[in-house]
């Protein structure tokens, strides 16, 4: 299988860090960055979908929260209590 080269660049200190990892894991330094890019995409794809689903339940909340009555005032909080009431009808937020 092909394979691309890259050339991380480290300071003095990083690249001492890394090859103190490099021992304690027994990897070749390859190995340990290859493992840790790896695993930082992954965190990444789980944050963009936990923000997706957020954002999700949070545009449901907005749609399915009832019209403020005209002439309340935007400051009594009302609003605000509508659409967190609505949020509480999605528990199944990290599930």
């Amino acid at each position: 299988m092909a394979k691309n080269r890259i050339t991380p660049t480290f300071d003095p200190g990083e690249n001492a860090a890394n090859h103190e990892a490099v021992a304690d894991y027994g990897l070749d330094l390859s190995a340990l960055l290859r493992i840790a890019a790896l695993a930082e995409a992954a965190r990444v794809r789980r944050a963009q979908g936990r923000f997706a689903e957020v954002d999700a339940v949070s545009r449901a909340a907005e749609e399915s929260t009832p019209d403020i009555p005209p002439g309340t005032a935007p400051g009594d909080g009302a609003a605000m209590d509508a659409y967190l009431d609505a949020i509480d009808t999605y528990t199944d937020i990290g599930s």
